[in-house]
């Protein structure tokens, strides 16, 4: 094995220790049911409750990002980083905005502004001009095809943001061969143009202490492409990387509301910037389980995001290039680079480190493939590899323990890491499979107890409460669908509505089936490897035709 695959004894036992979790209580839980069923029927009791509770709270939490994000893309950000050369002005422009504001989140949002802008002003630190910052686009990719990422580049030129101070990374790998060189230079030639800058790197395959996956052809293409920076005279302290997915569209106001943050926060070197992803770009075309897996994947990232103690970097996001390079990059031996980079900075900077949720759309592809079946194998695969995070286990868990950080944030969120992958791979499988399981095998003398009467009874009552709490998932993913395609009938929209009925089959396939194999998987050792999502487009619409991902140019200055 390569010398990055040694585990020493420890490590193992972090390994481990995910999927021994997950394997004891499933099995403690069978056992409880043949042996001690009230036992088992009060473990399951609980466990609805607390899973209602969480519904409850998942709920609560997913209306009150819709509503902040629903304020957040009818602002005109760029004319707001404009209006920040005058700190004045712009506060007395503010202190207008938070007296006619008609809906809470609206005086929320121009409250904290309004607190910021005179605390800028009381310190009489002067703002560093918006046209002094560069925005460092990284899209690694592999086999993607011309039509994928000539999508994502025509959203980037939408961006409304100066193109002289725009740069791209279109980060191929050197193992898929000339064509994917062909294709990087076919896009660079139709939009070199449109940037400062326009940087082609190809990773070379099998370098030492490397997996093949996104994390080494990043932290390649970004350490390539620093020295050309500083050739050309740029500040790199004022720059901001996004390191963009191959289909990732960007709404056109996303980098000035990325710079608009980095030059308004306190401490803008100790945060990353992220956007809420929406699987919108092709989600007509994918079959009904399809949408409830990416929908839901797009309430997470919503509900995360009114959460700022609990949200980390995913997918699609921002941060300093200052920041990266001081903690090394992003690590080159670990799948899910996009969430350990949050790991590293927070272990780097001793706890001083958080993610600022923008309220700001970005679009993604929903799995989709040639045939049914095998879109059904890559969701599977991409929800594995995701699930696969416990990989961090090692490498975090016992620093997080010995960190200097301070002591209880860092114990909540290590609480937050662990909860959350074991419920990944549990929750759905001892709600939906194993709650009913004492009422058949515990005997005569249970199904004749008061517990037994109660247990289906209790369970139906909380089950009922959580899926009316998931109205409102519905009534949200119905108002962020792109336009209908014309190739479509009105039977379409029908089952955007009735493809909700699957969820219980889908938690469960899509759900906890990849995390019990990404954990047990870990825990035997059987170690995975990045998977790259194949991307499929069947039609021309994408996220960008939705609504709130339209140009609102001047919309603030009336």
């Amino acid at each position: 094995m390569p010398t990055y695959r040694k585990r020493s004894a420890q490590d193992r036992f972090w390994e481990i220790l995910p999927g021994f979790t997950f394997w004891f209580v499933f099995s403690a839980s069978i056992g409880l049911s043949f042996w001690k069923p009230v036992w088992a029927a009060l473990f399951i009791i609980c466990f609805d409750l607390y899973w209602v509770l969480k519904a409850v709270n998942t709920a609560i939490h997913l209306m009150s990002s819709y509503r902040m994000f629903r304020v957040v893309v009818k602002i005109d950000w760029q004319d707001y980083l404009r209006r920040l050369s005058d700190k004045p002005a712009f506060l007395k422009f503010l202190k207008e905005r938070e007296l006619g504001a008609v809906v809470r989140p609206e005086r929320v949002l121009f409250s904290r502004e309004v607190a910021r802008m005179e605390k800028k002003i009381e310190t009489k630190k002067e703002l560093v001009p918006f046209l002094d910052c560069y925005h460092l686009i990284l899209i690694p990719f592999v086999d993607e095809s011309f039509e994928v990422l000539n999508s994502s580049f025509s959203a980037l030129i939408g961006s409304q943001y100066p193109k002289e101070r725009l740069m791209v990374i279109l980060a191929s790998e050197a193992r898929i061969g000339e064509s994917a060189l062909a294709v990087a230079e076919q896009l660079k030639e139709k939009y070199k143009n449109n940037f400062a800058q326009f940087f082609i790197t190809s990773h070379p395959d099998g370098l030492e202490g490397e997996i093949k996956g996104k994390s080494a052809n990043a932290a390649y293409a970004v350490s390539t492409v620093v020295p050309q920076l500083e050739a050309l005279g740029i500040n790199l302290d004022l720059v901001i990387v996004s390191n963009f997915d191959s289909d990732t569209i960007v709404h056109p106001q996303y980098f000035a509301r990325v710079t608009y943050e980095f030059l308004l926060q306190d401490h803008p070197y100790r945060r990353s910037y992220q956007p809420i992803a929406i699987y919108n770009n092709n989600i007509w075309d994918s079959p009904a389980f399809i949408r409830v897996v990416s929908v839901s994947n797009s309430f997470w990232q919503f509900t995360e995001s009114s959460r700022p103690d609990r949200l980390r970097t995913f997918s699609s996001h921002s941060m300093p290039l200052k920041t990266l390079l001081e903690v090394g990059l992003w690590r080159k031996d670990i799948v899910n680079e996009d969430g350990f980079i949050f790991w590293q900075c927070y272990l780097h900077y001793e706890g001083d480190y958080q993610v600022v949720p923008l309220f700001m759309p970005i679009s993604l592809d929903t799995c989709l493939a040639d045939t049914t079946w095998q879109t059904l194998k890559n969701q599977y695969k991409q929800k594995r590899r995701w699930a696969y995070n416990v990989e961090y286990y090692p490498h975090l868990i016992p620093k997080l323990i010995k960190s200097k950080a301070p002591f209880f944030d860092r114990m909540y969120k290590m609480y937050q890491y662990v909860e959350g992958d074991f419920n990944w791979a549990a929750a759905s499988i001892l709600i939906s499979t194993l709650g009913w399981l004492p009422l058949f095998v515990g005997g005569p003398e249970f199904t004749t107890s008061v517990v037994a009467f109660n247990l289906p009874k209790t369970t139906k009552v909380l089950m009922t409460i959580a899926t009316f709490f998931l109205i409102f998932s519905v009534y949200i993913n119905l108002i962020l669908l792109p336009p209908r395609p014309a190739k479509y009938g009105r039977m379409r929209s029908v089952m955007m509505y009735l493809q909700w009925i699957m969820v219980p089959f889908v938690s469960v396939v899509f759900g906890s089936l990849p995390a019990i194999e990404a954990q047990t998987r870990l825990m035997l050792g059987k170690y995975l490897e990045f998977w790259v999502t194949p991307k499929t487009r069947k039609g021309v619409t994408t996220g960008l035709d939705m609504k709130e991902m339209q140009s609102i140019k001047g919309v603030s200055a009336k």
